[in-house]
């Protein structure tokens, strides 16, 4: 199965500073294999984190759509 996913995010730096994204994933499982939306966090949020060079933690997710 293949799932794609659109998230929106953010993160705090600082008291002042405050950075907005968003992600694409493509996130591929084997047929018998049962999706983990923790999993689909986790992956977008180190991919955001390495984007911006922050640890995934410091990653706030506000809001993820399935897009198939």
């Amino acid at each position: 199965m293949r799932y794609c996913y659109f998230a929106d995010y953010e993160i705090q730096m600082g008291d002042r500073l405050r950075v907005w994204g968003q992600a694409t994933l493509v996130h591929a499982l084997p047929e018998e294999a049962e999706l983990d939306p923790a999993d689909v966090l986790a992956r977008i949020q180190k991919q955001a984190a390495d984007t911006h060079g922050v640890r995934p933690g410091e990653v706030r997710v506000r809001a993820i759509h399935r897009l198939d």
